[in-house]
């Protein structure tokens, strides 16, 4: 059947076995495409000491000696997807090669009592595949492979902003809502009534389905979100007991040693369109109603079952070309008694060490504050080795959230030499619909001329739950898109501009202090400005309805000094934006 054979792979990748080795290997065997190794092992079923009592890692060489050592994880019969099963005898890694030549492998596989969370496990008493070894040609990557796929492996590089492998930057415009975007009616063991019905004329043919015609209103979803200029999306993998309730990896709320085969297969064919789509997701790992589940379910600081839940996410989807690793959703916030305990600052940092150890990349790895009044927890963690960046929450209506507490962030953390990547990913909002321009201004705009690292836009009180027709937010998406494409298209390097202050309150500046200057003219008005000697383009771009005007001839600055810039073409009293470039 033809779906049958999308799922399985068979009809877009390569399937070789090499030597003698016990490893089947698929997937284009090409850099910044996923790999998949699958070895027949030990029969297992999806129960607790599965999880916890078999431990697979593979050990992989680049052609450039760099070792990467990556989790595996029980995968039934290898098409737990298509076929439903709960047991089998596959297990299973992925490889995302970031560079072309030889590489080699060799597996690690070892059975004891919860030897999946040792901190020093006996390798010596490997058995089933363990020790099988071999290698493979890797090709350069494919420059017209779709989305992410021909760009690599999206990586914190010490900066304010992250960077691919093809050295491009990364400027995240995402959908923060619904936050239950994986309670979807068509994942195995998921008890929910969300089709999202209206996205279903957005699948195409081709597309992945799973059981022969379920999937298409979610995979829809994505292909609307990317035809709109979205790259990012941010949702729960795990909410039990949270305000979704319905959207976790086992096999039922309390089941957190069982993970279900099939609907993790389900989640990881999304996922994998994403990365053809270019869009990345933020998997959220804790609500705050939910971010002391663990701890509460077994006691201590650090429950083995999240150890566990960590190690399975991690193999089953740190190969993602682009994504965002977030800890837990308003982190700290303690607002109730038993789930939702507040975590404490000892436990963020050991929750982001735990899971940095297990992703052999560069990861982006944040948490989220809450409430929208107070970001008091991102002060311990300031220079922390495994935090890279902040999911900030803020207030739509007051600038100084998506303004001042960005731009804090950002210097606090390049004073203790750790700069994070940080985003304002929920300017929350109790309205419905928030004001469109108030948002652009106070949350869209304030962020970027901070020099945040992106935007997320979240839907509001209410409608987060509930949301299944991304159109009804269209406006939000077009002005999202609009901010992007004005720094994308006209080559601005937005990751080398920084915030400066302007002699009028009302402008917000960011300069590269040499090449370009751009002005966000909050209230409209005349724009001055102390400029260098020389000549200088000017541009105005219309934030609302996404159009650029030009002053035509180069405006000549004689000698250094205060330059009237003039005002905005039309409608002198709206927000603009004034590009400078210097020629």
């Amino acid at each position: 059947m033809k779906h049958l054979a999308t799922f399985l792979f068979l009809s877009l990748t390569i399937s070789v076995t090499l030597f003698a080795q016990q490893a089947k290997i698929s997937g284009e065997l090409k850099a910044y495409q996923k790999l998949t190794f699958s070895w027949e092992g030990p029969h297992a079923a999806e129960e607790e000491k599965t999880f916890l009592d078999y431990r697979l890692q593979v050990v992989f060489t680049g052609p450039d000696g760099q070792k990467m050592r990556i989790p595996g994880y029980f995968a039934g019969d290898g098409i737990a997807g298509e076929t439903g099963v709960s047991a089998g005898n596959i297990w299973r890694a992925h490889l995302l090669p970031l560079v072309p030549g030889e590489w080699t492998f060799e597996a690690r596989f070892i059975q004891g009592e919860q030897v999946a969370i040792s901190q020093d496990p006996d390798w010596s008493q490997g058995s089933a595949f363990h020790g099988d070894t071999g290698s493979f040609d890797i090709l350069p990557p494919d420059a017209s492979a779709p989305g992410f796929l021909s760009k690599g492996k999206l990586q914190y590089v010490g900066e304010h902003f992250l960077q691919f492998t093809d050295e491009s930057y990364f400027l995240k415009m995402g959908a923060n809502s619904p936050e239950v975007f994986l309670e979807y009616e068509e994942f195995d063991g998921t008890s929910s009534e969300r089709s999202y019905a209206t996205h279903v004329k957005d699948w195409k043919s081709g597309d992945p389905l799973w059981h022969e015609n379920k999937g298409k209103g979610i995979i829809g979803v994505i292909n609307y979100l990317k035809s709109q200029g979205i790259n990012a999306h941010y949702f729960m993998l795990m909410n039990a007991y949270g305000d979704g309730k319905q959207a976790f990896p086992w096999t039922g709320h309390d089941a957190y040693y069982q993970y279900d085969l099939s609907k993790l297969d389900q989640w990881q064919l999304l996922f994998d369109h994403m990365m053809t789509e270019g869009v990345m997701p933020q998997l959220v790992l804790s609500e705050q109603e939910n971010q002391s589940y663990f701890e509460h379910k077994e006691g201590g600081e650090f429950a083995t079952a999240r150890k566990i839940f960590y190690r399975e996410m991690a193999a089953r989807f740190g190969y993602l070309n682009a994504v965002t690793w977030n800890i837990g959703e308003e982190s700290g916030w303690d607002n109730e008694p038993t789930y939702g305990k507040g975590n404490t600052t000892a436990q963020r940092r050991q929750f982001a060490a735990y899971l940095k150890q297990l992703l052999p990349y560069s990861e982006l790895i944040v948490v989220h504050n809450g409430p929208s009044d107070t970001d008091a927890i991102f002060e311990g963690l300031v220079g922390d080795s495994a935090y890279s960046g902040i999911s900030y929450q803020g207030n739509f209506e007051d600038p100084y959230y998506g303004y001042e507490r960005i731009l804090h962030w950002k210097e606090e953390s390049a004073r203790s030499g750790k700069p994070w990547v940080v985003s304002y990913d929920e300017p929350y909002t109790n309205p419905e619909f928030p004001d469109l321009e108030t948002w652009s201004k106070n949350s869209l705009w304030a962020a970027l001329m901070a020099g945040a690292a992106g935007v997320e836009f979240y839907i509001g009180k209410g409608r987060d739950l509930s949301i299944e027709d991304y159109q009804l937010y269209e406006a939000y998406w077009q002005a999202m898109t609009g901010a992007k494409s004005f720094f994308l298209d006209n080559d601005i390097p937005f990751q080398h501009l920084k915030p400066f202050e302007v002699q009028d309150a009302e402008i917000w500046g960011l300069t590269d202090e040499n090449q370009h200057h751009v002005l966000y003219l909050r209230e409209g008005g005349e724009a001055n400005l102390r400029l260098s000697e020389g000549q200088y383009m000017l541009r105005w771009f219309d934030p609302a309805l996404g159009e650029s005007y030009t002053t035509g001839a180069p405006v000549g600055v004689p000698e250094a000094g205060l330059v009237h810039l003039g005002h905005p073409p039309t409608a002198n009293d709206k927000s603009w934006v004034l590009w400078l470039q210097r020629q």
